[in-house]
């Protein structure tokens, strides 16, 4: 077996034991038995179980990220519907990824060890970063009545819907797909709406 294939096998045993359990009750034991490796090839991959669970979650992420952009409506250039589109999007890559989901979850809920956690709150903001980048590129402002204030309507608008998503998220997130997915679309269908009618002219 090519070593790619069982650096694979070391990932996809590690998205699932840390996805059921929590950082400090998962061994690497544990993971090299599921992926049918030695300890010592685990450890020629990832230095150390830290390092090893930092790795899955930007793995996690990449992922994430990945299918949340492939074939983004990018030639849309209004902000509101690409906002819009950016959640919807995201949420159904973490629907249709749901063991990575569980996992991030649990790293978001991790508070043991501090540089496990001040490493994590660093590549969730790069992630974040990126998203929204990505998304604020080459928008379309000539239809805002105050363009002076573009900034803080980005940050009003940014805000709302990743408090719409949250909210969502915990309410509706565990459901059949197209049920849940139909009630945040239409969340932002509102919301979209909303702020077209108070900030565009």
């Amino acid at each position: 077996m090519k070593r790619n294939d069982l650096k694979g096998d070391i990932i996809r045993a590690g998205f699932k034991a840390f996805a059921k359990a929590d950082y400090q009750h998962v061994s690497t034991n544990q993971i090299v038995e599921d992926a049918r490796v030695s300890k010592g090839l685990l450890f020629h991959y990832f230095r150390s179980k830290p390092q090893l669970y930092l790795s899955l979650y930007e793995t996690a992420w990449n992922i994430i990220h990945r299918d949340t952009f492939d074939n983004f409506p990018f030639s849309d250039r209004d902000v509101f519907e690409r906002l819009k589109a950016l959640v919807m999007r995201k949420s159904e890559a973490m629907h249709k990824h749901k063991t990575l989901t569980a996992f991030i979850k649990r790293v978001h809920m991790h508070t043991t060890n501090t540089d496990i956690v001040k490493a994590r709150g660093n590549i969730y903001q790069q992630f974040q970063q990126r998203n929204y980048k990505r998304v604020f590129e080459d928008i379309d402002t000539s239809a805002f009545r105050n363009r002076e204030y573009l900034d803080e309507i980005y940050k009003i608008v940014t805000w709302t819907f990743t408090k719409i998503h949250n909210d969502w998220d915990r309410a509706h997130g565990s459901k059949d797909t197209i049920e849940a997915m139909k009630i945040l679309e239409n969340e932002l269908v509102h919301y979209t709406k909303f702020f077209k009618t108070f900030f565009y002219q």
